[in-house]
């Protein structure tokens, strides 16, 4: 093997193992809520869930409401918007 193609190897094998090694980047977008329905992501600091640090949800109407350290353990939530009381959440 001629020098060029050893460097070559080399250089393809280390950028091969710090892709394997860096962690990959949080997804920067949410997927859209299903007609007819309310969803969106909670953040919670700790593994037991118990203390909420931030949210991303999109009510029946549309609005995206987007709080807080969206960072952590999350949850999914989604509930159909005819399952809901009139005037909305209690």
């Amino acid at each position: 093997m001629n020098a060029k193609l050893r460097r070559f190897v080399l250089v393809s094998a280390v950028a091969v193992a710090a892709f394997a090694v860096v962690p990959a980047a949080p997804a920067a977008a949410y997927s859209q809520c299903l007609a007819g329905q309310m969803c969106g992501w909670l953040f919670y600091s700790d593994a037991a869930r118990t203390h909420l640090q931030g949210g991303h949800t999109t009510n029946c109407e549309g609005s995206v409401l987007d709080w807080g350290i969206k960072s952590g353990y999350s949850t999914f939530i989604s509930q159909g918007c005819a399952d809901l009381p009139p005037g909305g959440p209690a």
